[in-house]
């Protein structure tokens, strides 16, 4: 499950959709489990589980014409190596929390994050659909960010020393 979240977050970084994120990791899945015979071992698994779901990702972008910026293998590197690195024993409380705070958002705050992260429209769209000004979705987007990130520590510190959470 650790390694599920890291990759459902590497395919997001390169896709910036959950249900594409989602597919390319379950076509992965589908890929490992076809070639299961093949590995020399948890490591080659996990290296080559990696390389086929960027490669999934990629593949995806080409079916549907898919309008994203490409990040150079380069920063890929980066980012794999970061995601191997995190501790995601968390992960799961942290997505709890994330899901909780977002509940206690306003209404057009909450409809700020869909439209700019579930629907993947960057700020000048979000700005359009919503009547404002790209600098006010941006600043409206950082408080945002702040808002979430304060609720969500706030929420795993409660977690922490046994009070609730909501």
């Amino acid at each position: 499950m650790p390694e599920r979240t890291k990759q459902i977050a590497l395919a997001w970084s390169i896709l910036r959709q959950s249900h594409l994120s989602e597919d390319a990791y379950q076509d992965m899945l589908a890929r490992v489990f076809e070639n299961d015979g093949i590995f020399e071992g948890p490591q080659h698994l996990r290296d080559w589980s990696w390389k086929v779901l960027r490669n999934r990702c990629f593949e995806l972008i080409r079916q549907q014409k898919y309008q994203v910026t490409l990040l150079d293998e380069s920063i890929l590197n980066l980012v794999d190596a970061e995601l191997e690195r995190r501790d995601t024993s968390d992960m799961p409380l942290r997505a709890d929390a994330l899901r909780n705070c977002i509940d206690g958002l306003s209404e057009k705050s909450r409809e700020t994050i869909r439209m700019r992260y579930f629907e993947g429209l960057r700020g000048k769209q979000v700005a359009e659909k919503l009547g404002s000004k790209p600098a006010a979705v941006y600043k409206a987007l950082q408080r945002i960010y702040v808002t979430l990130a304060q609720c969500i520590q706030r929420k795993l510190t409660a977690l922490d020393t046994g009070d609730s959470i909501s």
